[in-house]
C-alpha cells in the first residue's frame, strides 16, 4: 500500500504515520516504541529486548536520532570512559515536527500539481517518438 493510502485509512496508527514521514521501518519503529517505554535506555538494553544485534540496533538509533525522535546524552563510567543512554523526544515535540513536515510534503504536492501541465508538455516535447 503507498504511504498516502496508508496514512488516510480510517485505521491509521501512530507508528503508520511515523512510518511515512520519517521512512521508517518495522524495525525502527520497534527501537523508538522500545525507547519510549522508559526514561531513558543504552543501546544494549536495546538491543536485547528487539532481539538484535548492537549494529543493527545502534544503525536504527542512529536513524532516530538524526530524524529528531530520540535524544541521546553521554554519561560518564566511574572507572573512566562514557557509555550513551537514549530517551524519546517529548511526544508534543514529535507532533510539532509532524505538523511541520505535513505542511512542507502539502506545498510540494502544491507545487507538483500547479506544473503538472508545463512539466509534461516539456517532457512529451523533449521525448523521442517512439512510432
Amino acid at each position: 500500500m503507498d504511504n498516502i493510502q496508508l496514512l488516510t485509512r480510517k485505521e491509521a496508527t501512530c507508528s503508520d504515520l511515523l512510518s511515512c514521514l520519517y521512512n521508517l521501518k518495522p524495525i525502527d519503529l520497534e527501537v523508538f516504541l522500545e525507547v519510549a517505554k522508559k526514561e531513558s535506555v543504552t543501546l544494549d538494553q536495546v538491543a536485547q529486548v528487539v532481539h538484535r544485534d548492537r549494529s543493527s540496533t545502534h544503525r536504527c538509533l542512529s536513524k532516530l536520532l538524526s530524524a529528531g525522535l530520540v535524544n541521546k546524552q553521554t554519561k560518564p563510567l566511574k572507572g573512566g570512559g562514557y557509555f550513551h543512554v537514549y530517551s524519546a523526544v517529548e511526544p508534543a515535540k514529535i507532533k510539532q515536527q509532524a505538523r511541520q513536515k505535513v505542511k512542507d510534503i502539502t506545498e510540494g504536492l502544491e507545487n507538483l500539481i500547479e506544473s503538472f501541465e508545463s512539466d509534461l508538455t516539456k517532457h512529451l516535447q523533449s521525448a523521442p517518438s517512439s512510432v
